[in-house]
């Protein structure tokens, strides 16, 4: 299949930096996607965001991807998520950020997150279909929509993300890989900062001439079609 990456960023009024982050690894035998958003409260938020993408990066290069099943993947680069969060915790002490991780392998796909970075599908309508719920309070019975949860403030008390007052705690699903897909990597002030025609102008333009939202805006857009 050919893979078409567009990563698409903002930067808000919150912070003086844009503290959302993106990378990506393309190997012979998987490919790994990566996001990050750091708080705009916490001071060395964006650096830890930067940090912890490369530090996840270089260990999924040296992981034996191919002697590993998907499910054993994801719980290898958990792995290297928990020996991270404990390399870092002493370098960034106040610091903290959302991260969401997608990886293609042998015909499958899965996330791994912690956070309110929210991955979702474009589908042929332009509609977005979010897949993941968003570890925040207002969620906490994780029976609200994205819509929803734009709506009040207390999405913004996350439950889980990296930093190094909270335990390592990731979230794994697994999703299936079709031969025409457009995944969507999304901080917050993408999913909930931004209603639905904001959205499809942002994703189209890669801008706003006026945002609504004081937060970075940032979305990485990855579309997977047929060859031939």
């Amino acid at each position: 299949m050919r893979v078409t990456l567009n990563w698409q960023t903002q930067t808000g009024t919150l912070t003086t930096n844009n503290r959302d982050a993106s990378a990506h690894i393309e190997r012979s035998d998987a490919s790994l996607y990566l996001i990050a958003d750091g708080s705009s409260s916490r001071q060395d938020s964006g650096e830890l965001a930067i940090r912890l993408l490369a530090e996840l990066a270089q260990g999924f290069e040296h992981l034996p991807v191919s002697e590993l099943l998907p499910e054993q993947l994801a719980e290898a680069l958990v792995q290297v998520i928990a020996i991270t969060h404990q390399q870092l915790r002493d370098i960034y002490p106040n610091a903290a950020c959302s991260y969401l991780v997608l990886c293609q392998h042998a015909d499958a796909m899965f996330s791994i997150h912690e956070g309110d970075c929210c991955l979702g599908l474009r589908e042929s309508d332009n509609t977005i279909r979010w897949l993941n719920a968003p570890h925040c309070l207002a969620n906490w019975q994780g029976n609200l929509s994205h819509a929803e949860l734009a709506q009040m403030p207390s999405r913004h008390r996350l439950t889980r993300c990296f930093s190094p007052r909270r335990a390592n705690s990731p979230e794994i699903n697994h999703w299936p890989l079709s031969a025409k897909q457009h995944w969507l990597l999304a901080t917050d002030g993408f999913w909930a900062g931004l209603n639905d025609q904001q959205q499809q102008c942002f994703l189209n333009d890669g801008s706003l001439t006026a945002p609504p939202t004081d937060d970075d805006i940032s979305c990485l857009s990855i579309i997977y079609s047929a060859t031939g």
